[in-house]
């Protein structure tokens, strides 16, 4: 697979092992400091601003954020839709299922993830085909541990993959990261510990 020209913040992004999700103004302000990038998933349209300006203050204000684009009520998902959140300067990117909000996205200069739901063999081959046309700044396999027993098939593909959904204990997070993950993401504020207080 060839290499893929990926968002030059990527590498420093998922330099922590846990992504906190967070929906609207929510969750532990110093945890979510200590992360190297936020999700934010949910909420309404109307309220992305107040969500956004929460974030940009205290210790998160330095910490990326990519929005689940899918999930926000009100906003058309569609390259329409994508210029209204460039035009966010606290937004640096989308979560997405659809490969074309993938290269959308990086045409208007944010990052995008792509997420794969790993259902069975046809979905993996699916997500394979779907990671080479939209070539992604990361992947997002769906549940994370899908993501530990499909690894190997992955195992070709140059994009950094993160996993998500059905990852409750710190033990699972490990073994998600060990199969080749490079972080994991997840709304249980107790796993947001695991990552380092002296991230920058």
């Amino acid at each position: 697979m060839k290499k893929n020209p990926a968002h030059p913040h990527v590498s420093d992004w998922l330099s922590q092992p846990i992504i906190p999700v967070v929906a609207q103004v929510s969750g532990d302000r110093e945890l979510l400091g200590r992360a190297s990038l936020i999700f934010l998933q949910g909420g309404e349209i109307s309220d992305l601003g107040t969500t956004l300006d929460w974030l940009k203050s205290g210790p998160c204000a330095a910490v990326p954020v990519l929005l689940h684009i899918d999930l926000l009520a009100g906003l058309s998902s569609d390259e329409a839709g994508l210029r209204y959140l460039a035009g966010m300067n606290r937004l640096q990117g989308i979560i997405t299922v659809r490969s074309h909000l993938v290269t959308a996205a990086r045409r208007l200069g944010m990052a995008a993830i792509l997420r794969l739901f790993l259902q069975d063999g046809r979905s993996v081959e699916r997500g394979l085909h779907l990671i080479e046309q939209a070539r992604p700044d990361v992947i997002e396999l769906i549940p994370g541990v899908a993501a530990m027993e499909t690894a190997d098939r992955f195992t070709r593909v140059t994009i950094p993959r993160i996993a998500g959904g059905l990852i409750r204990t710190a033990d699972t997070a490990r073994r998600i990261i060990a199969s080749g993950c490079r972080a994991i993401s997840t709304s249980n504020a107790e796993l947001w510990q695991l990552n380092s207080p002296t991230a920058t």
